[in-house]
C-alpha cells in the first residue's frame, strides 16, 4: 500500500471515531433553532390571544359605560318632562329620550355580544399561555441536555481531534485537502478498498491498470467512478 494512502487510511479510522463523537452534537444548532423558532411561534400566539381578551375586557366595559350614561341621560330626560312649558319642548325631550334610548340599546346588544365571546377568548388565552409554558419547560430541558452531552464529550472530541492532527502529519496538503473534500461528500469514506477488482466505495469495477498500480503501491490510485483513493489488503 502506499504510505500516504496508509497514513489516510489511519487518518480516516480516527475521523470516523470523532464524526461518530460529533454527529449528534453537531446537529444540536439547527434542532435548538427549530424548537426555538415554534417556541416563539407559541409565544406570539399566547400574546395575541392574552391581547385579544384584554382588548374584549375593555371593550365590553366601556358598552357598559355608555350604557349606563345613556340610562342616566335618559332619566334626566325624564324629570325635564315635568318641568317643560310647551308642547313642542314637550315632544323634543321626547324625541331626544327615543333618541338615547335606541343608542343605548344599540351599546347593550354590542355589550352582550362581546360577553358573548369572553369566555371563549379567556379559554383560548389560557391554553394559549398553558401549551407556551408547556413548551418552554420542554426547551428549557433539551438546552440542558444538549449542555450535558456537550460536557460528556468535551474531553473524549478533544483527544479525538489531538489523534487526528498527529495522523495528518506527514501527509501532503494537496492530498490532505483531497482527502477532506471526499470525506465531506463521499459519506466519510475518502479511501475505499478494492476487493475482487471492485471499488468498495461504490461498486464499480476497476481497470486493470490502475489494479497493476496497487499492486506497485508507487503512486496513489484513486477509483475512476468515484474518486475515491484506492487501495488492496
Amino acid at each position: 500500500m502506499h504510505p500516504h494512502v496508509q497514513k489516510l487510511l489511519d487518518l480516516q479510522k480516527v475521523d470516523l471515531e470523532v464524526t461518530s463523537l460529533t454527529k449528534d452534537i453537531d446537529l444540536l444548532p439547527e434542532e435548538e433553532a427549530r424548537r426555538r423558532k415554534r417556541l416563539e411561534q407559541m409565544q406570539r400566539g399566547a400574546s395575541e390571544a392574552q391581547a385579544a381578551l384584554q382588548k374584549a375586557e375593555v371593550k365590553g366595559r366601556e358598552l357598559d359605560s355608555a350604557a349606563r350614561d345613556a340610562d342616566a341621560q335618559i332619566g334626566k330626560l325624564n324629570e325635564r318632562l315635568n318641568i317643560v312649558r310647551n308642547n313642542a319642548e314637550y315632544q323634543a325631550t321626547l324625541f331626544e329620550i327615543e333618541s338615547v334610548r335606541k343608542e343605548r340599546d344599540t351599546t347593550q346588544d354590542d355589550g352582550l355580544r362581546i360577553l358573548e365571546t369572553l369566555d371563549g377568548l379567556k379559554d383560548q388565552s389560557t391554553t394559549s399561555q398553558a401549551s407556551f409554558e408547556e413548551e418552554r419547560t420542554v426547551f428549557e430541558g433539551f438546552l440542558s441536555e444538549a449542555e450535558k452531552l456537550r460536557t460528556e464529550r468535551a474531553d473524549d472530541i478533544a483527544v479525538g481531534k489531538a489523534k487526528r492532527t498527529n495522523a495528518a502529519e506527514g501527509v501532503p496538503p494537496d492530498l490532505l485537502r483531497e482527502y477532506e473534500g471526499l470525506y465531506k461528500t463521499r459519506e466519510h469514506m475518502a479511501v475505499a478498498a478494492v476487493e475482487g477488482a471492485y471499488c468498495q466505495g461504490c461498486y464499480n469495477k476497476v481497470t486493470i491498470n490502475d489494479v497493476s498500480k496497487l499492486m506497485g503501491a508507487q503512486v496513489v490510485v484513486r477509483c475512476g467512478s468515484c474518486q475515491r483513493m484506492l487501495y488492496t489488503s
